[in-house]
Protein backbone atom coordinates (compact mmCIF):
# COMPACT_ATOMS: atom_id res chain seq x y z
CA UNK A 1 0.00 0.00 0.00
CA UNK A 2 1.32 3.51 -1.14
CA UNK A 3 0.98 6.14 1.01
CA UNK A 4 0.80 7.18 4.58
CA UNK A 5 -2.13 6.24 6.58
CA UNK A 6 -4.21 8.73 8.22
CA UNK A 7 -8.02 7.18 8.85
CA UNK A 8 -8.83 3.70 9.87
CA UNK A 9 -12.34 2.58 9.56
CA UNK A 10 -13.29 -0.29 11.99
CA UNK A 11 -16.42 -1.22 11.96
CA UNK A 12 -17.47 -2.53 15.38
CA UNK A 13 -20.22 -4.36 16.86
CA UNK A 14 -18.92 -5.66 20.76
CA UNK A 15 -17.73 -9.13 19.51
CA UNK A 16 -14.43 -10.16 20.20
CA UNK A 17 -13.38 -10.17 16.30
CA UNK A 18 -14.40 -6.81 16.07
CA UNK A 19 -11.94 -6.15 18.90
CA UNK A 20 -9.47 -7.89 17.49
CA UNK A 21 -9.40 -5.73 14.80
CA UNK A 22 -9.90 -2.11 16.21
CA UNK A 23 -6.24 -3.90 18.42
CA UNK A 24 -4.70 -4.49 15.08
CA UNK A 25 -5.83 -1.02 13.57
CA UNK A 26 -4.61 0.56 17.16
CA UNK A 27 -0.97 -1.34 15.94
CA UNK A 28 -1.20 0.45 12.41
CA UNK A 29 -2.23 3.69 14.17
CA UNK A 30 0.07 4.09 16.44
CA UNK A 31 2.72 3.51 13.80
CA UNK A 32 1.64 6.29 11.45
CA UNK A 33 -0.40 8.29 13.87
CA UNK A 34 -3.75 7.65 12.13
CA UNK A 35 -7.26 8.47 13.25
CA UNK A 36 -9.43 5.78 14.57
CA UNK A 37 -13.14 6.21 12.86
CA UNK A 38 -15.35 3.19 14.82
CA UNK A 39 -18.66 2.38 13.43
CA UNK A 40 -21.50 0.76 14.29
CA UNK A 41 -23.94 -0.39 11.63
CA UNK A 42 -27.78 -0.64 12.68
CA UNK A 43 -29.00 -3.55 10.81
CA UNK A 44 -32.60 -3.41 9.96
CA UNK A 45 -34.97 -5.79 10.48
CA UNK A 46 -34.30 -8.48 6.92
CA UNK A 47 -38.62 -9.19 6.41
CA UNK A 48 -40.27 -6.26 4.38
CA UNK A 49 -42.92 -5.00 6.68
CA UNK A 50 -41.48 -6.40 9.86
CA UNK A 51 -41.69 -3.89 12.46
CA UNK A 52 -38.61 -1.95 14.43
CA UNK A 53 -40.05 -1.83 17.79
CA UNK A 54 -38.98 0.49 20.19
CA UNK A 55 -37.66 -2.19 22.39
CA UNK A 56 -35.25 -3.47 19.58
CA UNK A 57 -34.76 -0.05 19.07
CA UNK A 58 -33.15 0.36 22.60
CA UNK A 59 -31.34 -2.68 22.33
CA UNK A 60 -29.77 -1.75 19.29
CA UNK A 61 -28.58 1.88 20.11
CA UNK A 62 -27.67 0.19 23.93
CA UNK A 63 -25.32 -2.47 21.97
CA UNK A 64 -24.19 0.94 19.61
CA UNK A 65 -23.61 2.48 23.01
CA UNK A 66 -20.96 -0.52 24.60
CA UNK A 67 -19.23 -1.28 21.46
CA UNK A 68 -18.46 2.39 21.01
CA UNK A 69 -17.83 3.02 24.18
CA UNK A 70 -15.31 -0.09 24.36
CA UNK A 71 -13.48 1.26 21.16
CA UNK A 72 -13.30 4.71 22.62
CA UNK A 73 -11.51 3.11 25.96
CA UNK A 74 -8.86 1.02 24.48
CA UNK A 75 -8.12 3.08 21.40
CA UNK A 76 -7.70 6.68 23.51
CA UNK A 77 -5.92 4.63 26.31
CA UNK A 78 -3.14 4.35 23.48
CA UNK A 79 -3.31 8.32 22.93
CA UNK A 80 -4.79 7.60 19.61
CA UNK A 81 -7.55 10.13 18.27
CA UNK A 82 -10.96 8.92 18.04
CA UNK A 83 -14.18 9.17 16.14
CA UNK A 84 -17.41 7.35 15.57
CA UNK A 85 -19.96 7.03 13.47
CA UNK A 86 -23.40 5.25 13.12
CA UNK A 87 -24.94 3.64 9.95
CA UNK A 88 -28.01 1.94 8.91
CA UNK A 89 -28.34 -0.85 6.75
CA UNK A 90 -26.49 -3.67 5.09
CA UNK A 91 -23.87 -3.70 6.68
CA UNK A 92 -21.15 -4.41 3.79
CA UNK A 93 -22.67 -1.09 2.11
CA UNK A 94 -22.90 1.38 5.28
CA UNK A 95 -19.11 0.36 5.55
CA UNK A 96 -18.12 0.94 2.06
CA UNK A 97 -20.21 4.29 2.15
CA UNK A 98 -18.68 5.47 5.14
CA UNK A 99 -15.14 4.19 4.51
CA UNK A 100 -15.99 6.19 1.28
CA UNK A 101 -17.25 9.60 3.46
CA UNK A 102 -14.46 9.52 5.76
CA UNK A 103 -11.72 8.98 2.58
CA UNK A 104 -10.11 6.23 5.13
CA UNK A 105 -7.09 4.89 3.89
CA UNK A 106 -8.14 1.18 4.83
CA UNK A 107 -10.53 -0.32 6.48
CA UNK A 108 -9.73 -3.02 9.52
CA UNK A 109 -12.46 -5.40 9.71
CA UNK A 110 -12.85 -8.55 11.98
CA UNK A 111 -13.42 -12.00 10.15
CA UNK A 112 -15.85 -14.60 11.76
CA UNK A 113 -15.27 -17.67 9.99
CA UNK A 114 -18.81 -19.81 8.90
CA UNK A 115 -19.49 -22.61 7.32
CA UNK A 116 -20.40 -21.86 3.73
CA UNK A 117 -17.93 -22.54 1.59
CA UNK A 118 -17.00 -18.50 0.36
CA UNK A 119 -17.21 -17.94 3.65
CA UNK A 120 -14.93 -20.60 5.27
CA UNK A 121 -12.29 -17.87 6.13
CA UNK A 122 -14.05 -14.73 6.03
CA UNK A 123 -17.60 -13.63 7.47
CA UNK A 124 -20.41 -12.81 4.89
CA UNK A 125 -19.48 -8.65 5.78
CA UNK A 126 -15.67 -8.65 5.67
CA UNK A 127 -16.01 -11.02 2.00
CA UNK A 128 -17.92 -8.38 0.50
CA UNK A 129 -15.95 -5.45 2.24
CA UNK A 130 -12.84 -6.93 0.56
CA UNK A 131 -14.01 -7.69 -2.61
CA UNK A 132 -16.45 -4.43 -3.28
CA UNK A 133 -13.81 -1.91 -1.24
CA UNK A 134 -11.70 0.52 -3.43
CA UNK A 135 -9.64 0.88 -0.40
CA UNK A 136 -7.14 -1.40 1.06
CA UNK A 137 -8.94 -4.29 3.43
CA UNK A 138 -7.04 -5.65 6.40
CA UNK A 139 -9.20 -8.65 7.55
CA UNK A 140 -8.07 -9.61 10.60
CA UNK A 141 -8.73 -13.61 12.30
Amino acid sequence: MAGKINNILVPIDGSQNAIRGLDKAIDIAKGSGATITALFVFQLPWKAGLKFTKSMENEAQARATRAIGIARQKVERNGITFKWKTAGGKPGDAILNVAKGIRADIIVIGARGLGAAKEKFFGSTSNYVMHKAIKPVLVVK
